[in-house]
C-alpha cells in the first residue's frame, strides 16, 4: 500500500479505535481498512447507527478517494487477460484491495448461508445485489472482477441494461453454460426482454416494468428493465423492487407493498419522494463508489457515501440502509439455519 495513503487512512481510523473493541483495535493498527470493513460487517444497520456507519465508511471513502478512473480502468481491462496485472493492482491500491477481500468474503458467505425464514440479501458492487431465500437464491446487475463465481451459487440472474457497470460477461456465460436462467434486454443466448411482463423461476414470482434511464432525454426512453420480485411464503412473502438506472418516478409502481426497494442514487429520480411515495420497509439508494466513473467535475459520477446518506437524510433511518461492498442485509424476521463461513 502506497505509504502516504496508508497513513491518511490510518489517521482516519484512529477516530474509531476507541469504540471498536479490542479486535478491531489491533486489527486497526496493522491495516484500518480491514478494521473498518470488520466493523461495518459487525454492525449492519439497524435503525440506531446511521452517524456511526458513516464515520467509519470515511475511511473507504478516502482510499477510493485517492484511485484514479484511469487506474481502474487499467485494471478493469486487465480482468479477462492479465490475471497477474490486476493481483498486482489490487496490492497497490487501497480501494481494490477492499473490494477483492470483501467480494471474496461475501461469495464465500453466500456459497455457506443457510436461510431457514425470510432474505438475506449482499450487496457486492454498484447496484448489484445476491438475494437468498430457503429455496432460490438470485441476482441482480451483479458486476466486476469475480463474480463469475457465483453462478453455482444462483438459481437465476435479472440485469436492468446493458451498461457495462451493470453485468458480468463471464457471469453470463457461466451461468448460460449451466442451463441456468439469465434474463437481460440484449445479451445472445439470454432471454431478451423488451416489454413489461411477468415470469417464475422455480419459487420466485417476476414482474418485469420498463423505467427510462434519463426520462429527459428522448433517446433514453424506455430502456431500463426494472424487477419486482415476489420471494414465496418460505421467505415471508417478501417483496423486492430493483428499478436499476431508472429515473422516472412515474414509472415505479409496484403491484404490492415492498420489503425493499433499490433505487439509483442521483440518475434525475427524485430519491426521497420516491420512498416516501412507495413507503417500502426498506430503501437502499445505490450506485456508489461506481469507481469506473470520476469523481472529479464535469463528469463527477462516483457519488460518495456522503451524498447518499445526505440524500436519504431526511428519511428515517429504520427505512432506509446504505451499504458497503460485501456487507449482508438480512430482512427483519429472517432466521438463518447456520453461521455464515467467512473466507480465510
Amino acid at each position: 500500500m502506497n505509504k502516504a495513503i496508508r497513513a491518511g487512512l490510518v489517521c482516519a481510523a484512529m477516530l474509531f479505535i476507541g469504540c471498536a473493541g479490542t479486535e478491531a483495535d489491533d486489527t486497526a493498527r496493522q491495516d484500518p481498512l480491514e478494521a473498518t470493513r470488520f466493523w461495518l460487517r459487525q454492525n449492519p444497520p439497524d435503525g440506531t447507527n446511521r452517524a456511526d456507519r458513516r464515520e467509519r465508511m470515511a475511511v473507504l471513502q478516502r482510499a477510493c478517494d485517492q484511485l484514479s478512473v484511469e487506474d481502474y480502468a487499467l485494471y478493469a481491462r486487465a480482468w479477462s487477460t492479465n490475471a497477474a496485472q490486476c493481483d498486482q493492482a489490487e496490492q497497490t491500491h487501497p480501494a481494490l484491495g477492499y473490494l477483492r477481500d470483501a467480494t471474496l468474503e461475501a461469495i464465500d458467505e453466500i456459497r455457506h448461508t443457510r436461510v431457514e425464514k425470510g432474505v438475506a440479501v449482499w450487496l457486492i458492487y454498484n447496484m448489484g445485489h445476491v438475494f437468498k431465500t430457503p429455496t432460490a437464491c438470485f441476482g441482480i446487475d451483479l458486476s466486476g472482477r469475480r463474480v463469475e463465481r457465483l453462478a453455482p451459487e444462483l438459481d437465476v440472474l435479472l440485469n436492468t441494461h446493458e451498461h457495462k457497470d451493470h453485468y458480468s460477461e463471464p457471469l453470463i456465460h457461466a451461468m448460460l453454460q449451466r442451463g441456468k436462467p439469465v434474463v437481460t434486454r440484449w445479451f445472445p443466448g439470454t432471454t431478451v426482454i423488451n416489454q413489461a411482463t411477468n415470469m417464475v423461476f422455480g419459487g420466485i414470482r417476476v414482474r418485469i416494468d420498463i423505467g427510462d434511464h434519463h426520462y429527459r432525454n428522448p433517446k433514453q426512453l424506455n430502456n431500463m428493465l426494472m424487477f419486482e420480485v415476489s420471494c414465496g411464503a418460505d421467505a415471508g412473502n417478501a417483496v423486492i423492487y430493483h428499478c436499476g438506472d431508472n429515473s422516472n418516478i412515474d414509472k415505479i409502481a409496484p403491484s404490492q407493498p415492498l420489503d425493499l426497494l433499490i433505487v439509483h442514487v442521483s440518475v434525475g429520480l427524485p430519491v426521497a419522494e420516491t420512498i416516501r411515495r412507495v413507503n417500502p420497509r426498506m430503501a437502499f439508494p445505490a450506485h456508489l463508489l461506481e469507481l469506473g466513473h470520476s469523481p472529479h467535475p464535469p463528469h463527477a459520477w462516483r457519488w460518495s457515501y456522503d451524498y447518499a446518506f445526505d440524500t436519504v437524510k431526511e428519511i428515517p433511518a429504520a427505512k432506509t440502509a446504505v451499504l458497503t461492498w460485501g456487507e449482508r442485509w438480512l430482512l427483519p424476521g429472517t432466521r438463518l439455519l447456520s453461521p455464515a463461513k467467512s473466507a480465510p
